[in-house]
């Protein structure tokens, strides 16, 4: 069974809504505005699913979500009024796994959480693969410019000066990268660069 967090602005229609998810086999765990802390209120009440009830979303609540998301690992489903373009396009960037405009009649709802549970899973997915892929293409640069360093300031062949790297780097128990950029830093700032 979801264990959803119901966000309501006051302006949506939550009684309807409460309704739908409870005909839907679906447990609302807490339920908050949401302008208050999202972040602690999330945490205490361990949902699911973000549920935002709101006929429009207001730049208040979309940036609280923008902030709470970065910290939340969990989908945002917002059930709004508004089908302009802009507001979806909006919401998605502030973190929304779901826009669904209009009713959603208690059959289908459980199938629409889940999608946006499953959606979430994804985009988290693919954004720690692009921050590993990014990571090591920093590690790779750093390293390349750590060893130019050695090589120039001790006189190493790149083999020589890759191999110190490493030992640096297994002494340390850190990343070769890490180390490496460590270096590339040293080195900037001793020269004033």
């Amino acid at each position: 069974m979801l264990k959803i967090m119901l966000l309501n602005d006051g302006e949506g229609h939550a009684a309807g809504l409460r309704q739908t998810l409870t005909q839907a086999g679906i447990r609302i765990v807490a339920e908050s505005p949401p302008d208050g802390d999202l972040a602690n209120a999330i945490t205490r009440a361990n949902p699911d699913v973000v549920l935002i009830d709101t006929d429009a979303p207001g730049r208040d609540t979309l940036e609280n979500l923008c902030i709470t998301s970065a910290f939340s690992e969990r989908p945002v489903v917002m059930f709004t009024g508004d089908g302009s373009r802009e507001a979806m396009r909006t919401a998605l960037r502030a973190g929304v796994a779901a826009y669904v405009v209009g009713d959603v009649p208690p059959s289908r709802i459980a199938s629409l959480l889940n999608v946006a549970v499953e959606r979430f899973a994804v985009e988290r997915a693919r954004r720690e693969e692009l921050a590993l892929v990014r990571q090591r293409l920093e590690d790779r640069q750093s390293v390349e410019k750590a060893k130019g360093l050695l090589m120039r300031m001790r006189g190493l062949s790149e083999e020589e000066a890759h191999g110190l790297l490493r030992q640096r780097a297994m002494q340390q128990q850190k990343r070769l990268g890490a180390v490496a950029s460590e270096i590339v830093e040293m080195a900037e700032w001793l020269s004033g660069a």
